[in-house]
């Protein structure tokens, strides 16, 4: 009898522990945000919950479009954005027992790639099927145009002088201006540009001291049919003066880093001089990772320009080698060709800031700027003939 009781009691306990447990167990995550940021390339929706998403299964094709479960997932009224559920999207969202099933309408041949961005948030690229012509692979270019100063050829270069005007960017620890060093040593490449490669052309987007918008300086570029683009800038910390020193270079994509998160924002926040910065408001993550998508065709080109900066500064100058690095420039959204933009060096470093601001910096930085560029045109014009 006693063990019968025993056994009774432990049974008891048991089931007080367990349905303990399962009290004590998380609340469903929440969707808080669905929303969607559409270019003529592909649609990137983001779907964001209120705490970490636990899990998620691979998108389900369905006739019209593609089915999305969330395991133990809810949604939170108001939760999809109207960017969701306009043409050439519409998300639909319904319960079926613990999972929230998210239905995507978009053309049955479209793309879909599904990826974690973080712990809350999942990214669908989805990318229409190319019906009208038959895209080149990355970086191939038409045997046809060899030798050509067509389409392909790598005729006009575009420099771009960071900052100018009421925009005097950075201040150095001795007092130099960063729209000073980047102007003056755009004028030099352009110089020496026209000395080692006299038959290409090479378009400033500004020639003395005045303000450019962000984006009419891409606009320049373009409207000049630019095949290269190169925006200058020089570095710099909160802190003045800071050990930070050393020049590099940077492609479009969405920061990696706190420090390169840091670096777009400063250059970035040349936008409060503008007139009207509606234009920017949403410029969001979203945004850049569509631009970057746009962008994909320039992609390696641009790292192998970058590649080229970094190596001949490194060669050419005392300045320190931070490699190549991507984050969230507004300047490069819109550059219809490779495009990269250089950091100088560091103002709010005594040594960098007294290098960049003496006629000897610049003209070696300026030089070694000029020798990347014919290395990388030396490179791209092989690829024509191969």
């Amino acid at each position: 009898m006693t063990s019968r009781r025993s056994v009774v009691v432990r049974w008891v306990l048991s089931l007080c522990t367990m349905t303990l447990i399962i009290g004590m167990q998380q609340p469903p995550t929440s969707i808080s945000l669905i929303r969607a940021a559409v270019s003529p390339d592909s649609t990137v929706l983001r779907i964001r919950a209120a705490s970490t998403l636990t899990g998620f299964q691979r998108p389900e094709r369905v006739p019209g479009g593609f089915v999305l479960r969330l395991p133990g997932a809810t949604i939170e009224n108001d939760a999809i954005d109207s960017s969701a559920s306009a043409a050439p999207l519409r998300v639909d969202a319904k319960r079926i027992r613990d999972i929230l099933v998210l239905t995507v309408r978009c053309a049955p041949t479209d793309s879909v790639v599904l990826r974690r961005d973080g712990q809350r948030d999942l990214l669908c690229v989805i990318q229409p099927k190319k019906t009208e012509k038959i895209e080149e692979p990355e970086d191939v270019i038409p045997r046809h145009q060899t030798g050509s100063r067509g389409k392909w050829s790598l005729d006009v270069i575009v420099i771009d002088a960071g900052h100018g005007g009421k925009d005097v960017g950075a201040e150095g620890v001795n007092g130099t201006f960063e729209k000073d060093v980047t102007l003056a040593i755009a004028k030099l490449i352009r110089a020496r540009l026209a000395e080692i490669m006299p038959s290409t052309k090479v378009v400033m987007t500004r020639d003395s001291d005045v303000f450019i918008e962000l984006f009419r300086r891409t606009q320049i570029a373009n409207d000049a049919g630019g095949k290269l683009f190169l925006s200058i800038h020089c570095n710099s910390m909160p802190m003045k003066p800071h050990p930070a020193h050393g020049c590099e270079t940077y492609i479009l994509r969405p920061g990696r880093n706190d420090d390169a998160a840091r670096v777009a924002s400063r250059e970035n926040a040349s936008v409060k001089f503008e007139q009207s910065q509606r234009r920017y408001e949403g410029m969001t993550e979203d945004q850049i990772i569509v631009a970057t998508i746009a962008q994909r065709s320039f992609v390696r080109l641009s790292e192998s320009f970058a590649a080229a900066i970094q190596s001949e500064v490194n060669d050419d100058t005392p300045l320190a080698d931070r490699g190549v690095s991507q984050a969230g420039f507004f300047v490069l959204v819109g550059a219809a060709m490779p495009n990269v933009l250089i950091e100088t060096g560091f103002l709010s470093n005594r040594s960098d800031a007294e290098y960049l601001a003496s006629q000897k910096g610049q003209a070696a930085i300026a030089g070694s700027i000029a020798s990347a560029i014919r290395s990388y045109a030396a490179s791209y014009q092989r690829s024509l003939s191969h």
